[in-house]
């Protein structure tokens, strides 16, 4: 467990919380484990109280799963789950970055190739924390450029879920990494020449590839698991 302890200063709940959420979204906890309090306590450096009211929290996020008698555990990621979720994503960017599309202006453009050029230097480093905050930024770029601020508000409350289910994405093998690469350039070449249909094509392609990734490297996660 790759926790460490954390500087009282100020409110210790919202550490813990980060604390804790970081490490499930980047797998440090993995799918499966249980949350002992007292241990995590101890690694934090505080009291057990934060550390139940944390799990709380996470527990309303959908990141982990109590059982009576038995504790918490970090919530297991269903294929349901997972099909669900690229769903919910396809369904709100579809629509979302066609009126993107439409409504790129120079300023737009502008940060958009910014953004890009960021992309594409980050792409050999190799830095999967680098990459999924990029990749983030990339996607909130689209629904931002649609001016409806519900709709940012909605797929900003879809964060916690995106980032766990983005790092698995990313932990692929290089050639798929290299695809995913291409399919950002892909979609922003289709934003850059305002082109509506294009731009939903490529991302519907993206989403379809991204959670066929995740699929893939969930199971064999637990294969791992099942042969140690």
């Amino acid at each position: 467990m790759a926790l460490r302890r954390i500087k009282k200063t100020g409110p210790i709940l919202p550490r813990v919380l980060d604390v804790l959420r970081n490490a499930i979204v980047q797998g440090d906890l993995e799918p499966g484990q249980q949350l002992n309090e007292t241990s995590i306590a101890s690694r934090l450096g505080v009291s057990r109280s934060p550390v139940r009211e944390a799990i709380k929290v996470l527990e309303s996020e959908n990141l982990v799963q109590t059982f009576s008698g038995r504790g918490a555990f970090v919530k297991q990621l269903s294929i349901k789950e997972i099909e669900d979720f690229y769903g919910v994503l396809r369904i709100i960017h579809s629509p979302a970055i066609r009126i993107a599309a439409e409504r790129m202006n120079y300023k737009k453009e502008e940060d958009l190739k910014t953004l890009i050029d960021q992309i594409t230097q980050d792409h050999e480093t190799g830095d999967i924390e680098k990459r999924r905050l990029l990749a983030r930024r990339f996607h909130r770029f689209i629904i931002k450029a649609t001016e409806n601020d519900l709709l940012l508000k909605i797929y900003d409350s879809l964060r916690v879920q995106e980032e766990r289910f983005r790092y698995y994405a990313l932990k692929a093998g290089p050639e798929d990494i290299a695809e995913a690469h291409a399919q950002h350039l892909a979609i922003g070449e289709a934003l850059l020449k305002r082109d509506p249909a294009l731009a939903e094509l490529m991302i519907t392609n993206h989403f379809d590839t991204a959670r066929l990734r995740v699929l893939k490297n969930i199971q064999k996660h637990r294969e791992a698991d099942a042969s140690s």
